[in-house]
């Protein structure tokens, strides 16, 4: 959401925002509705979703879209609104399945919420969501990753910076060039039903994490000139399976919230 310490009245409008709303350069969604799913393979778009392993189906809601990209097999082929507590996102809730959420809905130039390391301005993506079991999560991954094809493993990317919460340990992750995964020391616990909110900030090549609007650990270099897109992994454990819903989802460039730069 907007910050408001300290701005001058009239400092933030709503003609100001215009353009990085109608662009697509700043987004903030409450999921309180069920978004429209369809394959996004060609030529079959906008048809029945799949729940094959490596399908990437497409979500759109009227401000937002992103890619689906399905890890295992899934029954239960699109996420499903709970009015009580969100978007439930976990759909099968089987041992070793999963999704992506590659917001922008795009893995190419037209993706909006796309971020060049070292050339964009700086900028952030948060999303606020809950878990029902913490040990429900072998991944439960959210921040920038490079813009390449969707992987079955987290670890296989060749570039991302991310907070993952699993087994109710949430700690930052990185990978530079396919090297090793880097993996930080405990950064915050996550409890059974708890809502949480995870971002990363983007400045220049430079990545920082937050967790409830904290900021968490250090930071990670990306490769200068890579482009990234902000992305949500999850994978099934077998030992509690358990829901997650989103709440919410806000992208934008760092202004939009923070004029003053504190964060």
């Amino acid at each position: 959401m907007i910050a408001t310490r300290a701005i001058p009245e009239g400092g933030i409008n709503a003609n100001k925002l215009a353009t990085n709303l109608k662009t697509g350069l700043y987004t903030y969604k409450v999921f309180n509705d069920q978004p429209l799913v369809g394959v996004n393979t060609s030529p079959a778009y906008w048809v029945v979703p799949v729940g094959a392993g490596g399908t990437l189906n497409l979500a759109r809601w009227s401000e937002l879209q992103a890619l689906i990209h399905i890890k295992g097999t899934q029954t239960l082929l699109t996420p499903l609104l709970d009015t009580a507590n969100g978007l439930e996102v976990s759909q099968d809730q089987t041992d070793d399945d999963g999704v992506e959420y590659i917001f922008g809905g795009s893995l190419g130039a037209q993706n909006p919420y796309s971020y060049t390391c070292g050339t964009t301005p700086a900028t952030f993506a948060r999303l606020k969501f809950t878990i029902a079991d913490v040990t429900g999560t072998d991944d439960c991954a959210f921040g920038f990753r490079k813009r390449e094809a969707s992987q079955a493993n987290i670890d296989d990317y060749d570039e991302a910076a991310y907070l993952n919460a699993i087994a109710g340990n949430i700690k930052s992750e990185t990978i530079l060039n396919g090297a090793a995964t880097t993996v930080s020391a405990t950064l915050g616990t996550w409890a059974d039903g708890a809502k949480k909110e995870l971002m990363v900030v983007l400045r220049g090549r430079v990545a920082s994490f937050y967790i409830d609007g904290a900021a968490k650990g250090g930071t990670f270099t990306f490769d200068s000139g890579e482009v990234l897109v902000p992305f949500f992994f999850f994978l099934q454990d077998a030992v509690a399976p358990g829901k997650l819903y989103f709440n919410e989802f806000e992208y934008g460039r760092l202004t939009d919230i923070d004029p003053e730069g504190l964060i």
